[in-house]
């Protein structure tokens, strides 16, 4: 006799089993809105993401139709002790790649056949991994876990997940931007939600109960009177470790940094604003020139992937 749990025995008739977690949808709701809310930072109008539906089902299943031209994403789920697998179709990934780029959807949608560039790919796993942020939040009074991406493809690969025939809870997200859009999926192994059934079993996720006026205000005046500590990054310089190791005592380090090169204010390692380096009375001045451009910095690691 196997000793290993039976799927059927834990959720019943297999139809029906998602109705015994409510509080599953509506974690999967909460990470969609906020995630649409953070993309409004590249698109001139804010996207519509939305779940759809949940269904069940084995993984060649919920996946039968995301074939062809797709981009997909494994992600560790550590607290939850198993894996997720995402997937979005070619409708989805360009106008992800819209979206992010900063479109005004004046351009008439692509409709070509052709593969998915490098560029385009790191794009929409960016797009994930924003996603996932946003559940890791979302799930973090319920059954608390961060989302790690172990890796992407433009093929679905069901080994991580438990291979095909593995049950699974599909939950089918509708993307809808610049009067464009498309369906992303993604799959959460059945098993894995089973040992958390009382978790997610929950009629609803409490929200956190409104703070004492009071109290908020005296947590206001305390942060806004808190010491913090601003680093001035001129310039970075990537070396190797066997470099380093050779380093010694008195050695000049050159750097690409001139008298015009802008200088970086961080603050626990977070770019704030882009600052003039100067000088005055035998002090050391930094001028704001303005704040980091999120935009921009989040091309920038694109490029760089």
């Amino acid at each position: 006799m196997s000793v290993l749990p039976n799927i059927q025995s834990l959720f019943g008739d297999v139809s029906a089993s998602i109705d015994r977690f409510p509080t599953f949808r509506t974690v999967f709701e909460r990470a969609a809105t906020a995630c649409a809310q953070e993309c409004r930072a590249f698109s001139i109008n804010l996207p519509q993401l939305t779940v759809a539906n949940v269904e069940t089902g084995t993984a060649a299943e919920v996946f039968a139709q995301h074939e062809g031209a797709i981009v997909t994403g494994v992600l560790n789920a550590g607290g939850w002790n198993t894996r997720l697998l995402i997937s979005a179709r070619r409708s989805a990934v360009f106008s992800i790649v819209e979206m992010m780029l900063g479109g005004d959807g004046s351009q008439p949608e692509y409709v070509g056949k052709r593969p998915f560039s490098k560029i385009e790919t790191r794009i929409a796993v960016a797009f994930f991994e924003r996603f996932f942020k946003a559940l890791a939040a979302s799930v973090a009074s319920v059954a608390a876990t961060q989302f790690t991406l172990e890796s992407a493809a433009n093929t679905v690969d069901f080994d991580p997940i438990g291979g095909r025939s593995a049950a699974v809870f599909a939950v089918k997200l509708n993307l809808d931007v610049l009067g464009r859009g498309g369906e992303i999926l993604i799959a959460v192994p059945q098993p894995a939600i089973a040992s958390m059934r009382r978790a997610f079993s929950r009629t609803s996720v409490k929200d956190a109960s409104r703070p004492d006026l009071r109290w908020s205000q005296q947590i206001e005046r305390e942060i806004t009177s808190a010491s913090v500590t601003l680093n001035a990054v001129l310039d970075e310089r990537p070396m190797r470790l066997g470099e380093i190791l050779h380093f010694r005592v008195g050695q000049l380090l050159e750097l690409k940094a001139t008298a015009r090169t802008l200088v970086h204010l961080e603050c626990d390692g977070e770019r704030m604003v882009v600052c003039q380096f100067g000088k005055s009375n035998d002090v050391y001045t930094l001028r704001v020139d303005g704040f980091v451009d999120r935009q921009q910095e989040f091309m920038n690691d694109i490029l760089s992937g």
